[in-house]
């Protein structure tokens, strides 16, 4: 095995993946533009349920496979390793033929009673199959990750992405024609192809890799079966428990606005709008930047581990630091360019105000999601479970009693209502697991400020150029981050050396 710098490689899987996310989030824009609100309602409504179908077939059998190899390969236990292989692909191609067997016999009660849109039947079949071919995949993925080999699954990205994009362009245009549910369905076959060809594509390599692993005795299989289940099954229960409450949570909104007075197809539009335009794009930053910080998390267990409590506060004062930075510049830059964002990706720069409310949560957004990766790295997974038990009871409750009687409102201040929640539960859990004060200046109001300075000088120097053309529109928010970046340097806590910093803890082990 080739023993590659553990964060180089870690570096090399993040910048793909960066690069594979925005390839993804470019043609789902395109998709998107043809399927309109009401068909990304539908697509949405979907997607909910293949999460429950995935959790089911695949929960936590990656992350164990991914623990447990790696554990076996510093032993040299290759026999084992084997039999761990074996049995995370025999399981997750038995419980996925099984899902995906009763998800087709009953795909009509599936859309009609528990997604409430009959449009959805056909959907959900043709997304189906990829819950197998994303099971073997993780598995797969769990055995490079241990073994340091990140170029199989870092490269089986791009090939997704290829295939998909083909596929999609190829179905939609025979198909959207037809309605659009036949566009849903256009758009989930050419996923599901995107996912078959990832798969055939790992187990290639691994296949090559068996055979070059030479071990004298064979794995045990009970035993193998025996770590799976223990680190699989409570991650499976939790994930399965989370999945259905947000596919409840998502067809309550949908019910919920219908009797606010909307009729159906006014309802999953304004869904489909928020949830499959809206969210997606303030996500998308927050993905990219999220993967980037995800470097450290080794760095933080440790030091947990370790009980070094001074590395720790560092470390977390720094990410801090960085994430909120990030976090008011995304906040910025779509607030200031809402309209001609919308108009360039989804040709919608109708649902400006709607976007720029829920951009005012960027910077939480980012605290909780470092917070969750901090937290990760510490071993807390069952105090994540709880706030997201607590988060999803909370919104459940909100979406029933507020939507009803104020309806598109109201489903944007449960959304802000539960990005204030999360990050404050999460937030204060770190700070108290490392003693950390929170830092009201250096992490929100040097950088609250920055984003101010530069919201000013876009709006009236940058924002009447990008009238008209796309390039004008990439130029001008390019010139705003400019000053965004300045500003920062002078006023905020985050300076060039931290930058250096992180740079050098990307790159090299020093």
């Amino acid at each position: 095995m080739k023993n590659e710098n553990v964060l180089r490689s870690t570096a090399l899987l993040t910048l793909s993946g960066i690069a594979a996310k925005t390839i993804d989030f470019v043609f789902r824009a395109y998709y998107s533009k043809q399927l309109g609100s009401e068909g990304l309602g539908v697509f949405s409504l979907c997607f909910a349920v293949h999460g429950i179908m995935l959790n089911i077939a695949t929960g936590g059998i990656g992350v164990a496979v991914s623990k447990i190899v790696s554990e076996k390969f510093a032993k040299r236990e290759f026999g084992e390793v084997k039999a761990t292989m074996r049995v995370a692909v025999g399981t997750v191609l038995v419980l996925s033929i099984i899902v995906i067997f009763f998800t087709c016999l009953f795909s009509p009660q599936i859309a009609e009673f528990f997604l409430k849109e009959p449009r959805c039947r056909m959907s959900i079949i043709c997304l189906s199959p990829s819950v197998l071919f994303m099971g073997i995949s993780y598995c797969i993925k769990g055995y490079f990750y241990a073994s340091r080999r990140v170029f199989p699954p870092a490269s089986s990205e791009f090939l997704e992405q290829a295939v998909k994009i083909t596929s999609i362009t190829y179905f939609l245009k025979k198909m959207l024609p037809m309605g659009i549910e036949h566009g849903c369905e256009a758009v989930l076959a050419g996923i599901s192809l995107g996912e078959f060809s990832s798969c055939v594509y790992l187990l290639v390599f691994y296949a090559e890799d068996q055979r070059r692993i030479k071990c004298p005795t064979r794995g045990r299989l009970k035993g193998a079966a025996t770590l799976v289940a223990n680190i699989a099954l409570p991650i499976m229960a939790t994930s399965m428990a989370t999945s259905f409450l947000r596919v409840r949570e998502e067809v309550l909104i949908v019910g919920s606005l219908q009797r606010s007075g909307l009729s159906h197809v006014e309802a999953l539009s304004a869904y489909g709008g928020i949830y499959g335009m809206i969210m997606p794009l303030v996500i998308f930053p927050l993905t990219l930047l999220s993967s980037c910080f995800t470097m450290l998390v080794p760095e933080i267990s440790r030091a947990y581990a370790r009980q070094s409590s001074a590395r720790l506060k560092t470390l977390v004062s720094k990410i801090y630091r960085f994430c909120t930075f990030f976090g008011f510049l995304v906040m910025c830059i779509v607030v200031t360019f809402a309209s001609e964002i919308l108009a360039l990706v989804y040709d919608a720069p109708q649902l400006a105000n709607q976007l720029k409310t829920i951009a005012l949560l960027c910077p939480l957004m980012f605290v909780d999601s470092v917070s969750c990766g901090i937290l990760n790295g510490m071993g807390k997974q069952n105090a994540l479970l709880k706030f997201s038990f607590m988060d999803s009871l909370s919104r459940i409750l909100l979406i029933t009693v507020l939507i009803p009687k104020y309806g598109t409102g109201a489903l944007l201040f449960v959304i802000i209502a539960s990005n204030m929640l999360t990050p404050y539960l999460t937030m204060k859990r770190v700070l108290g697991e490392t003693a950390i004060h929170f830092q009201w200046s250096g992490w929100f109001l040097k950088h609250m400020a920055s984003a101010l300075v530069t919201y000013f000088v876009a709006d009236s120097l940058f924002v009447g150029i990008c009238r008209g053309a796309a390039l004008n529109t990439v130029f001008a928010a390019g010139c705003a981050i400019v000053v965004y970046f300045c500003s920062g340097i002078v006023l905020s806590a985050t300076s060039r050396t931290d930058f250096l910093w992180l740079a050098r803890r990307t790159f090299s082990d020093t």
